[in-house]
């Protein structure tokens, strides 16, 4: 039977991918399914932000994840991704990078 290992969580939390925005719809402690406007290489390692309040603080988390999945509908695309590493940061630490996608392929 194949089935998740982690409990995922409905969610609508703002996500980044350089300068381009979205929104995560799931996430779990080993991936995030998001929907944004364009989308990355089937397979490809992809870096973003997904912004949360805890206690009242704006927090981002900063993923770096491997894409699972890639749906479209309605011209949006749904990105189903694994997380291979992941932190907190104070928003105002991270650094805005201009570049494309922020993704590597294998």
């Amino acid at each position: 039977m194949h089935g998740r290992r982690a409990v995922r969580f409905e969610t609508a939390l703002p996500v980044e991918i350089g300068n381009v925005h979205g929104l995560a719809r799931n996430i779990s402690a080993t991936g995030i399914y998001f929907e944004i406007d364009t989308a990355p290489a089937l397979g490809s390692h992809v870096y973003f932000a997904v912004e949360l309040t805890v206690r009242g603080e704006k927090l981002k988390l900063v993923c770096d994840g491997q894409v699972l999945r890639v749906d479209q509908k309605d011209g949006v695309h749904g990105i189903a991704a694994k997380f291979a590493d992941s932190f907190f940061s104070n928003p105002a630490e991270i650094v805005d990078a201009d570049a494309g996608w922020l993704t590597r392929t294998h």
